[in-house]
């Protein structure tokens, strides 16, 4: 169902709750405390609610604790290399350790950090044992009705279709609709199917189903002045956030080359952006909260400069280890496509009163693939050495 049927509905008040699948969590980069999953306290207090399957929770758990292990695993590595480049003594690594981690083990951050986001949401957990019927379950599967599919591996579906069914349990017995937030196909496909719960794969622009005209209206009007030259504080304030913040992204160097390499540093450079027209037409801002100022998701193309070194080094057969073979740094111009949210202040009650712009968040999410095409050390030139 594409948005704009989807709006006439909530308007409506057909839409009791709002929900999001592991693949959005993800795709956050798990990032409770920013970006659009903190745009969900807006339903704290809310006739609205946030539930997710239990499903979800212990996958987003999961998750949630390998990725802060990882982070753990990396932070004591290059302490160890501190150690050996900086001198530092056993002491001090150790006052590091536990100025970070505070005698806290993952698992126990990651609790912490989703009971906090439970109470900043009032989320609620469905939970399957009190909606699931099980004969219904089990004929799904051997109908393979979705999210089951006629081949592959059904077993792995089970997850899903646990959570899907107990969403739609608890939509009727709420007699209400649930707008499913998600990027899987298999929840896709059973949306369709379903009376109670509606399918998008656009966060944001689930988020703005629920705000109300007027944030539409300042909208259309704050795009209609950008683009005829005025509001160049947004232009600055957009720039300056991602110069701040464009070290945050992730970006994997994709190469080719003869030689074994390790990437070392990357260096990026904006030159310049342009807002990216959204679906409405002539709209940049597009509404996600309209509560203590109106916060709107943009969609940028960013010119850069893209500077990554690599180190070399071929294996010897017969010393059975690896020898160094130089370094080399990489540029390349790219254009990245990035969201930012940005968060408007000022007299919002009437439409051409001033507005400033009291913050931007560039939304860091998963890894952007650049090509680099061929590398190799600075002194190797087209497969001859070149004293």
């Amino acid at each position: 169902m594409e948005l704009d049927e989807l709006k006439s509905l909530v308007r409506q008040g057909k839409f009791g709750a709002i929900t999001i699948d592991t693949s959005v969590f993800d795709a956050q980069g798990l990032r409770l405390e920013s970006g659009l999953l903190k745009q969900l306290e807006q339903f704290r207090d809310s006739s609205t609610k946030v539930i997710i399957s239990e499903i979800v929770k212990e996958e987003v758990l999961s998750h949630l604790t390998e990725k802060t292990k990882n982070a753990q695993r990396e932070l004591e590595k290059y302490l160890k290399q501190a150690k050996d480049y900086w001198q530092l003594e056993n002491r001090e690594i150790e006052n590091i350790k536990k100025l970070v981690f505070d005698g806290r083990d993952a698992q126990e951050i990651t609790l912490d950090r989703f009971s906090k986001f439970i109470d900043a949401t009032s989320l609620e957990i469905i939970e399957a044992q009190n909606y699931l019927i099980v004969s219904d379950l089990i004929q799904k599967y051997f109908q393979a009705k979705p999210p089951f599919s006629e081949s592959g591996k059904k077993k792995s579906e089970f997850p899903d279709a646990i959570a899907l069914m107990s969403l739609e349990a608890w939509a009727k017995e709420n007699q209400t609709k649930i707008i499913v937030v998600t990027s899987d196909n298999d929840w896709a496909n059973f949306c369709k199917d379903s009376e109670r719960l509606c399918s998008t794969n656009d966060f944001a622009g689930a988020l703005g189903l629920f705000q109300l005209q007027d944030a539409e209206d300042i909208c259309r009007y704050l795009s209609e002045r950008y683009k005829q030259g005025y509001l160049d504080d947004v232009k600055e304030a957009v720039i300056n956030a991602l110069e701040y913040h464009i070290s945050d992204i992730d970006i994997y160097p994709e190469v080719h080359s003869s030689f074994e390499y390790e990437e070392e540093e990357k260096y990026i450079n904006v030159n310049r952006f342009d807002f990216r027209v959204l679906e409405t037409p002539n709209l940049i801002f597009r509404p996600v909260n309209y509560d203590n100022g109106l916060i709107v998701e943009s969609k940028l193309i960013v010119d850069v400069n893209i500077e990554c070194s690599f180190s070399f080094s071929v294996y010897d057969s017969i010393d059975k280890d690896y020898i160094g073979m130089g370094g080399n740094s990489v540029n390349t111009q790219a254009y990245l496509e990035i969201e930012v949210l940005i968060t408007f202040v000022g007299d919002l009650d009437k439409i051409g009163a001033e507005v400033e712009v009291d913050d931007v968040e560039v939304e860091t999410k998963s890894p952007i693939s650049i090509d680099f095409g061929n590398i190799a050390p600075d002194w190797w030139v087209d497969g001859d050495y070149d004293y």
